[in-house]
């Protein structure tokens, strides 16, 4: 990151402290916080906070510490979870499904955006039809194999 991208940032940290206060006073966050008042004045009026305190404040604000001091990265705690969570979901996914994982991803969002209850089911239909014949199709190839082997062995 440029040391230009690094004042935008910082220069925008006032408007994000100015969400986090949102219609409390300043006296009272700053008690929430655990700061004096003159602190986050300073922090509102374009001071760059040290790090132990931005973490105090990210903390009585609910917030994570990188979107307070950058505006990037999950605003909540509870986004920074959930996306923690996903991440665990897709991993599980791919551990179940191993190589096929995007593919059913790919089936279950198709299914999912379906206009329609019964446009969802003609889907699902037809992947199950295309499934079993290509189940049939392995199993009758595997039939010919056994075959043609009893076959050599006979021969």
């Amino acid at each position: 990151m440029s040391h230009d991208q690094e004042s935008d940032t910082a220069s925008e940290l006032p408007a994000r402290l100015r969400e986090c206060i949102a219609d409390e006073t300043v006296s009272s966050f700053a008690r929430r916080c655990k700061l004096p008042e003159a602190t986050i004045r300073s922090y509102l009026e374009g001071k760059k906070p040290v790090f132990d305190k931005l973490v105090k404040i990210a903390d009585a604000a609910g917030v994570t510490v990188d979107w307070l001091a950058t505006g990037r990265g999950p605003r909540t705690r509870a986004e920074l979870l959930k996306n923690e969570e996903n991440q665990r979901d897709s991993a599980s996914l791919d551990a179940l499904a191993g190589p096929h994982a995007r593919r059913w991803a790919k089936i279950i969002e198709l299914v999912e955006s379906a206009p329609s209850p019964e446009e969802a089911e003609a889907l699902l239909n037809e992947f199950l039809a295309r499934a079993r014949e290509k189940t049939e199709l392995a199993e009758l190839r595997q039939a010919v194999s056994n075959l043609t082997a009893t076959l050599q062995k006979r021969a």
